[in-house]
C-alpha cells in the first residue's frame, strides 16, 4: 500500500514538503526551547507577545506568497516563463516601497503597542526591520510553490529554519536576550531571499513579458482577509493574555501556545501542496473536491494522533523542551491541541475555497474572528478558560464549514458568488 501511494505525485509532492516544513519547524521549535529555558517565563512572555505581532505582520507575507503562487500555476501551465519573471521583478520594486512605508507606519504606532502589551520601545523598534526584508522572500517561494518545484521551496524552509536557530543562540550567548531573538529571525529572512534566488534562475533568465497585475492584486485581497482571519485565531489570544495577566502567567502561555503550534506547522506543508494543484484542476474545469477530502484525511492522520500524545504525555514534553519552570501549565497542552487541530481543519478548507474562488466565507472566518476576541475579552478568568473559549469557538466554525463542503456541489460547478 505504501508503494502504491508514494507513486502518487500528490503524496510525493506533499512528502517533499512535509520533510523541509518538519525540519524549519525542528530547528523553530529548537529555536524557541533554547529561549525559554534560556530567557525564562517572564522574559519570554515579552519575546512571546513580539512573535504574535511577527505572525499578525506575516499576513502580508502568505498573502503575497499564496497569490503568486495560485497566478505562477496558471502562468506555467501555458509555459508563459516571461510573465513569471516580470511577476518577479514588479513584485520585488512594489514591495520594497511598500516595506518602508509600513515601517513608517508601525513606527507611529510603537507608543500605544508598548504600553498595551508592556513591551520595551525599542524591541518594538526593531521589529520594523522585519518589514523591509520579510515581504520580499514570500515572492521567491510564491514562485516556486506555484511552479510546483517543491524542492527548492523545501530547501529554502530548511535554511530559514537553520540560519535562525544558530542566530538566535548566538545572540542571546551574547546578552542580547528578546532583543537578539528577534535579529536572529530578520537575518534568517535575508539569507533566504538570496537563497530563494537559485532554484529560480532558468526563469530569472527569461525575456520579461508584461502582464496586468491589476489582476493579482485583486486576487490578493480575498487572500489577505482570509490570511488574517485565520493568523488571528491563534496570535490575538497571546495578545489578549500578555494584557490581562502577569508577565510570568503570559510566558506560561507562549509556551502553551509554542507547543500546540507544532501539529499545526507540522500539518501546514499539506495546504501548499493542494493549493496550486487545486488552482490548477479548477481553472482547467476539473473536479477537485476529492483532492480537499484527501487533504483532510492526511491531516487527520497527523493531527489525531499529536492530541493523543499531548493528553498522555503532557508533563513529559514541558518538562523536556521548557524544563521545570513550565510544569504547572502542562494540563493545559491537551486542551490547547484540540483547539490547533481544530485550527488545521479550517485552514485547509479556508484554502480549498481560496483556491476555487470563494469568497463569501470569509464572513464566516470574520464573525468567528469577533466572538474569539470577545469571548477573551469577558471571559479570562484563568488561562484553561480562554483555551475552552478557543476550542468551542474552534469546533463551531469547523462545522459549518465542514458542513458546506459536504452538501454542496463541486467547486467545478459552482459560480464565484456562492455563499460560502
Amino acid at each position: 500500500m505504501i508503494k502504491k501511494l508514494m507513486k502518487k505525485q500528490f503524496v510525493k509532492d506533499n512528502l517533499v514538503l512535509f520533510i523541509g516544513t518538519f525540519v524549519l519547524n525542528v530547528f523553530g521549535f529548537l529555536f524557541h526551547f533554547y529561549m525559554g529555558r534560556g530567557l525564562g517565563p517572564e522574559q519570554y512572555g515579552a519575546l512571546g507577545a513580539a512573535l504574535s505581532i511577527i505572525y499578525i505582520m506575516s499576513i502580508p507575507l502568505n498573502t503575497i506568497q499564496t497569490s503568486i503562487a495560485k497566478f505562477s500555476s496558471l502562468y506555467a501551465i501555458k509555459r508563459e516563463y516571461g510573465k513569471i519573471k516580470f511577476l518577479f521583478l514588479k513584485s520585488v520594486k512594489i514591495l520594497l516601497i511598500l516595506g518602508v512605508i509600513l515601517s513608517l507606519l508601525f513606527i507611529l504606532a510603537i507608543p500605544f503597542i508598548s504600553h498595551f502589551l508592556r513591551v520595551s520601545s525599542f524591541t518594538l523598534m526593531l521589529l520594523t526591520l522585519f518589514f523591509i526584508f520579510a515581504l520580499l522572500v514570500p515572492i521567491n517561494r510564491g514562485i516556486l510553490q506555484g511552479m510546483q518545484k517543491f524542492n527548492g521551496l523545501s530547501v529554502n524552509l530548511v535554511s530559514e529554519g537553520v540560519i535562525k536557530f544558530l542566530f538566535g543562540v548566538l545572540f542571546v550567548i551574547l546578552g542580547y536576550g528578546v532583543d537578539g531573538a528577534i535579529g536572529a529571525i530578520i537575518a534568517s529572512y535575508v539569507v533566504v531571499f538570496f537563497f530563494g534566488l537559485i532554484p529560480l534562475k532558468k526563469i530569472l533568465k527569461e525575456k520579461p513579458v508584461e502582464l496586468n497585475v491589476r489582476e493579482v492584486y485583486d486576487y490578493s485581497v480575498p487572500v489577505l482577509i482570509m490570511i488574517f482571519s485565520l493568523t488571528l485565531f491563534y496570535s490575538v489570544d497571546i495578545l489578549l493574555v500578555k494584557h490581562f495577566f502577569d508577565n510570568v502567567q503570559a510566558g506560561y502561555y507562549s509556551a502553551i501556545s509554542l507547543l500546540g503550534k507544532i501539529i499545526f506547522f507540522g500539518s501546514i506543508s499539506i495546504s501548499q501542496v493542494m493549493f496550486p494543484k487545486i488552482s490548477e484542476m479548477h481553472q482547467s474545469g476539473k473536479a477537485s473536491k476529492h483532492l480537499l477530502y484527501k487533504s483532510l484525511l492526511l491531516v487527520a492522520l497527523f493531527v489525531i494522533p499529536a492530541i493523543v500524545v499531548y493528553f498522555f504525555m503532557p508533563e513529559f514534553i514541558v518538562n523536556t523542551l521548557y524544563g521545570e519552570d513550565y510544569l504547572v501549565v502542562a494540563p493545559l497542552l491537551g486542551w490547547f491541541s484540540v483547539f490547533i487541530g481544530l485550527t488545521c481543519f479550517v485552514y485547509i478548507i479556508s484554502f480549498y475555497k481560496a483556491a476555487i474562488n470563494r469568497r463569501r466565507f470569509l464572513l464566516v472566518l470574520g464573525v468567528f474572528n469577533v466572538l474569539e476576541i470577545l469571548g477573551i475579552w469577558f471571559f479570562h478568568e484563568s488561562l484553561m478558560q480562554i483555551i475552552q473559549i478557543l476550542a468551542m469557538n474552534m469546533f463551531l466554525l469547523f462545522l459549518i464549514l465542514m458542513i458546506h463542503v459536504i452538501f454542496s456541489k463541486d467547486g467545478k460547478t459552482l459560480d464565484n458568488n456562492s455563499c460560502v
